[in-house]
């Protein structure tokens, strides 16, 4: 019975909808390594948290709702135009580690030169100076993380399907 209510409560959170957005292919560059595709999304979709407005705030400065443009990549099996519906989807795990890359790390080493600083006994301007040190180190890793190519691709969108039903 709590393993119903465990995943009850995981569905009101991570939904279908927020699990893959739909849009419309806009540019095809098939002979980009790896092939990949501009696809224009609507952002009206939104997390049940979100829209409590409980989310992590990554929608947080959207406004009203709007076509945004993002790069996916393509399979190389399917045969894709200019105009297609598709939907994208992320990976969950490759979700978390573009979180835990992006806020996790510069996290993590200003809470380490916060401790550093107490530790050596610093005063409150050089504390803060230490703790905002910290985090452009940790901005600085996670910046490099991403650079590399395996782990951009790991985070980048791809296009997982056609919507049959629509028309061009």
């Amino acid at each position: 019975a709590d393993r119903d209510h465990d995943d009850t409560a995981l569905s009101a959170v991570y939904t279908p909808a927020m699990d893959r957005p739909q849009g419309r292919i806009i540019e095809l560059y098939r002979d980009a390594v790896p092939p990949r595709a501009v696809v224009e999304v609507v952002t009206a979709v939104r997390c049940p948290r979100c829209a409590a407005g409980n989310g992590c705030g990554a929608g947080l400065l959207d406004g009203e709702p709007a076509p945004r443009r993002v790069d996916a990549l393509l399979p190389r099996d399917m045969e894709l135009h200019r105009g297609d519906r598709v939907w994208l989807e992320l990976a969950p795990e490759d979700l978390l580690q573009a979180a835990m890359t992006a806020y996790g790390a510069p996290l993590l080493t200003m809470l380490l030169a916060a401790g550093g600083a107490y530790l050596a006994g610093l005063g409150d301007l050089q504390s803060v100076v230490a703790t905002l040190l910290g985090g452009l180190v940790g901005i600085s890793m996670a910046r490099l993380r991403l650079r590399r190519r395996g782990c951009l691709q790991r985070m980048t969108p791809r296009v997982a399907g056609r919507d049959s039903a629509a028309t061009r």
